[in-house]
């Protein structure tokens, strides 16, 4: 298998996870239902799968800055699709074209980590395609020890590659574990926290993280190794709602 890409952009212990060319699963969980991540696409470049996002609308897609950026630099959206419909990643559902992409303006570093895809046609929701709403602006987190859904494409324990989606639920952590794991923690992130060899990795970058049906972040970075004592570090929505209804609208 091939081997990824850790980006590390400055922040020393932060491993990116997405743009990397190891394909795989969500560490840990269960291979999701046919119809239980409907609002998941699987953002490729090059046709191969890269990242997670998330259907916001027909035409919207959702997803994290470093997902569509390589070197520094962003990928033309030539060169951009997202397969909607299949929890398969190499066959099924739907191949859609990307027509732009708008990055949040004060991305740097895996701060504001997120931008929306506009697609070329709209999607035609059926039972496997749907949009997500997002989490309204300012909204609370989930309280400490809440169930959070994840879902992706990413790397799994054993390093085998493999094509369905797969989910999990992780925990909200508490505030002081997740600044012991990520120092520049604040009101635009938060954790969620995980078993041992359990949580995001390589390729679920980008993917969305649901509670009570609603999109309340998207996977960011993990903090060391895959599956290491630190929680997870999520993008938190709720403090990028205003700027995604701009975009949708």
């Amino acid at each position: 298998m091939m081997q990824p890409r850790l980006v590390i952009l400055g922040l020393i212990g932060l491993t990116v996870v997405g743009m990397c060319h190891a394909q795989g699963r969500i560490m840990g969980g269960d291979d999701a239902d046919a119809t239980a991540t409907t609002y998941a696409a699987s953002l490729r470049v090059d046709n191969a799968h890269v990242c997670g996002a998330s259907i916001l609308s027909q035409t919207k897609i959702l997803t994290t800055a470093h997902c569509v950026h390589r070197d520094g630099k962003l990928i033309d959206a030539s060169r951009l699709s997202c397969r909607v419909g299949s929890t398969n990643q190499y066959a099924g559902g739907k191949i859609v074209s990307v027509e732009s992409v708008a990055v949040h303006p004060d991305y740097y570093n895996l701060n504001n980590n997120l931008a929306v895809i506009t697609l070329s046609s709209a999607l035609t929701y059926t039972d496997r395609i749907t949009a997500i709403p997002v989490v309204a602006s300012g909204e609370a987190l989930p309280a400490e020890g809440s169930e959070v859904s994840v879902a992706g494409w990413g790397r799994t324990t054993d390093g085998t590659n493999s094509y369905k989606i797969r989910e999990i639920s992780l925990k909200v952590a508490p505030e002081a574990t997740c600044l012991d794991a990520y120092s520049d923690h604040g009101e635009q992130s938060f954790c969620l926290a995980h078993e041992l060899k359990e949580g995001t990795c390589h390729g679920d970058g980008g993917g969305g993280a649901v509670y009570g049906d609603k999109l309340i972040g998207l996977t960011n970075f993990v903090v060391g190794a895959c599956g290491s004592r630190y929680p997870d570090v999520f993008v938190r929505l709720s403090s990028y709602a205003d700027w995604i209804q701009e975009q949708i609208a």
